[in-house]
């Protein structure tokens, strides 16, 4: 799996995913009836000291974008305790509003039929192409 630092696609369809302010925004801007479902929160399968948030971020009930956080146990006690009363709010209520946080980094890859992730939104049954696109944003909020 091989992260970029800028995608190697171009085009108004692709511009979201070039977006460096709240995604679920432009989704209600462009849209409206914007929801997010969380699909699960708690703690990761693969890294026992890790808590992750997977959301389906959906228009008129039609899935568009698939988001999850990761992070340490502990900093979820810390640093990043907000987390815990986000409930169905988007992420971004949090990311773009505290002064305290910024984001590190923004990556790009393509997510293929054989990845683990796109056979798990796969077997959800919120996609049915055979390339997608992802990003990954890294974020900072009082050092961690």
């Amino acid at each position: 799996m091989i992260w970029l630092k800028s995608p190697t696609i171009e085009g108004d369809a692709f511009s979201w995913l070039t977006e460096e302010s709240s995604l679920t925004e432009r989704l209600n801007n462009e849209f409206n009836d914007v929801k997010v479902d969380v699909i699960y929160e708690g703690e990761a399968l693969e890294e026992k000291n890790d808590y992750i948030r997977e959301v389906i971020i959906k228009s008129h009930d039609k899935p568009m974008i698939f988001a999850r956080s990761q992070l340490k146990m502990n900093d979820l006690e810390d640093a990043w305790i907000c987390l815990k009363t986000l409930g169905q709010q988007s992420l971004a209520n949090i990311l773009f509003k505290d002064l305290k946080i910024s984001r590190r980094s923004l990556l790009y890859r393509v997510c293929e039929p054989k990845d683990v992730l796109f056979k798990h939104l796969k077997s959800l049954g919120f996609i049915q192409e055979e390339i997608l696109w992802m990003r990954q944003s890294e974020w900072e909020r009082q050092g961690k």
